[in-house]
């Protein structure tokens, strides 16, 4: 994995413990909507390769 990937991995990891301990619905989803946004960006940095695994 990459150093990009590892500290967008952190960074989920902590996103969703805040996530965990919240009540307030709104904020939730703003977490939630910045942690999909974080793996999707994780994602287009390594995508598949047709024909097989990267190499």
């Amino acid at each position: 994995m990459c150093d990009r990937c590892e500290r967008l991995d952190e960074k989920i990891g902590h996103y969703k413990k805040v996530i965990s301990a919240m009540t307030d619905q709104l904020t939730i989803e703003r977490i939630s909507a910045l942690v999909l946004e974080m793996q999707t960006q994780k994602a287009s940095l390594h995508p598949e390769r047709p024909g097989g695994p990267a190499r």
